[in-house]
């Protein structure tokens, strides 16, 4: 039996993120929405593949308003983390910036704690800070 993985520090939450997702997915564009309980114990990983590269704030909503009022209904306390990945390089593009703010204001409006915001390309990993989205 495995250890269930616990997200309570920054380097717990890269190390995770670096075994879960493979060179392969980080390659194709898409969100990982990692659901964890109110230890940050990782409960389930919800991929959605194919995501639009344009896609705009309303479907980012949509898509992280799913996950984050699911998560509000089923435990008190969860936390959410957010990987995105996609072709290209690290440098952050205006895409990453709403996943970011909108990530942050569904999650506000559900009482849903964000761990954070990553993005993952074949050869980058970063997380995204505030500054990142202005």
């Amino acid at each position: 039996m495995t250890e269930t993985p616990v997200l309570n520090t920054p380097e717990a939450i890269r190390e995770h993120l670096e075994i879960a997702l493979d060179p392969g997915d980080r390659g194709h564009r898409g969100v990982r929405f990692v659901l964890c309980d109110a230890e940050n114990r990782v409960m389930v990983h919800c991929p959605v593949d194919d995501v639009p590269d344009d896609v705009d704030a309303e479907d980012c909503a949509h898509f992280v308003s799913v996950f984050a009022s699911a998560l509000a209904e089923g435990d008190e306390g969860g936390g959410i983390l957010v990987a995105l990945t996609r072709p290209g390089t690290g440098a952050i593009t205006d895409v990453d910036r709403t996943w970011f703010r909108v990530t942050h204001e569904v999650c506000a409006e559900n009482g849903v704690r964000v761990l954070g915001v990553h993005l993952m390309t074949p050869r980058d990993h970063r997380e995204i800070h505030p500054d990142d989205a202005l």
